[in-house]
C-alpha cells in the first residue's frame, strides 16, 4: 500500500522547518521533534507536536505539510474517521498541492476501512463509494485508480448483500406486496449481484402469494402479474434449481385465472 512506502527524507523536513523558522516564531526544537517522531513511527507524539505548532504555521506554505502528515498520523493510529476528515480538509483547502490526489484517495480508503458489516447502517459505505467514485472521475489515469476500483467492487457487493437481506426480510415476514417491490428494486439496482436469481424467484413466489390473497377484480390483475414474473424468471434462469417450483407456481396461477374466468361466464 502507498502509505507503507511513505518515507520522507529528513533533509526535506529540516529545509522546510528552516524556512518556516525564518518567518515565524516557532520552536525549532519542537518542530524537529515532531519530524523525528514521525520518522520514528511514534505517531501519537508526532501528532501532539504538530498540533502544538500548527497555530503558528497557519497561513504559511508549510501548513499544508503539517495537515497532510497529521492525517497520516491519525491513519497509522487507526483513527480512521478523524484521518478521513483531515484528508478531506486537505483536499478542500490546498487545491494546488501536488499531494491532493493522494489525499483524496486516502480519504476514500479510510472510509473503506471503517465501512461496517452488512447488518449495520450503510451510511459510511455509501460515503466511501462517493469519495472513491469522485477520485476516479477526477483522476481517471490516477496512480490509485486500480486500488479504488477493487475497493468499489467490494463496497458495492456489501451494499448488494445488505439490500438483498432487507428485501428478503419482507418475504420472511409475509409482507408479500412490500417484498415484491423491494426484490424488484434490488434486481434493478444490482443487476450483477450473485443473489439476483434467488431474488427473482422470491419475487415471483411473493407475487403469487399476494395474488392468492387479493379480492375481486384485483385478484385477476395480480395473478396476471404473477404469471409474468414466473415466465420472466424461467426465461432468465432456465436451468435454475428453482425452475420446477416456479413452473408449478406459474401453472397454478394460470389455472386459478382460468377458473375465475370460467365462473364469470356462467
Amino acid at each position: 500500500m502507498l502509505y507503507k512506502n511513505l518515507r520522507i527524507p529528513l533533509s526535506f523536513f529540516v529545509l522546510l522547518s528552516s524556512c518556516a523558522l525564518n518567518n515565524i516564531s516557532v520552536s525549532y526544537t519542537k518542530y524537529q521533534q515532531a519530524i523525528l517522531s514521525y520518522e520514528s513511527r511514534d505517531y501519537h507524539k508526532a501528532s501532539l507536536l504538530f498540533e502544538q505548532i500548527l497555530p503558528q504555521l497557519r497561513g504559511t506554505k508549510e501548513a499544508a505539510s503539517v495537515y497532510f502528515f497529521q492525517a497520516y498520523c491519525d491513519f497509522y493510529q487507526k483513527k480512521y474517521v478523524q484521518s478521513s476528515e483531515r484528508f478531506q480538509y486537505f483536499c478542500e483547502t490546498f487545491l494546488g498541492d501536488p499531494r491532493v490526489e493522494e489525499a483524496m484517495y486516502m480519504q476514500g480508503h479510510t472510509l473503506y476501512l471503517i465501512s461496517p458489516d452488512v447488518k449495520c447502517d450503510a451510511t459510511l459505505t455509501k460515503e466511501a463509494i462517493a469519495v472513491l467514485c469522485s477520485y476516479i472521475d477526477r483522476y481517471p489515469q490516477g496512480v490509485y485508480v486500480e486500488r479504488a476500483n477493487v475497493q468499489l467492487r467490494a463496497l458495492y457487493d456489501k451494499l448488494a448483500i445488505q439490500a438483498f437481506h432487507n428485501a428478503k426480510l419482507y418475504y420472511q415476514l409475509a409482507h408479500y406486496r412490500a417484498a415484491v417491490v423491494a426484490l424488484g428494486n434490488f434486481c434493478k439496482d444490482f443487476p450483477n449481484a450473485l443473489s439476483n436469481e434467488e431474488a427473482a424467484y422470491l419475487r415471483a413466489d411473493a407475487q403469487c402469494r399476494y395474488a392468492q390473497k387479493a379480492k375481486g377484480t384485483d385478484r385477476d390483475k395480480q395473478s396476471g402479474i404473477a404469471i409474468a414474473y414466473c415466465k420472466e424468471f424461467l426465461d432468465s434462469y432456465p436451468n435454475s434449481s428453482y425452475a420446477l417450483v416456479v413452473e408449478s407456481l406459474c401453472k397454478s396461477a394460470i389455472s386459478a385465472r382460468k377458473s375465475k374466468a370460467s365462473l364469470k361466464h356462467k
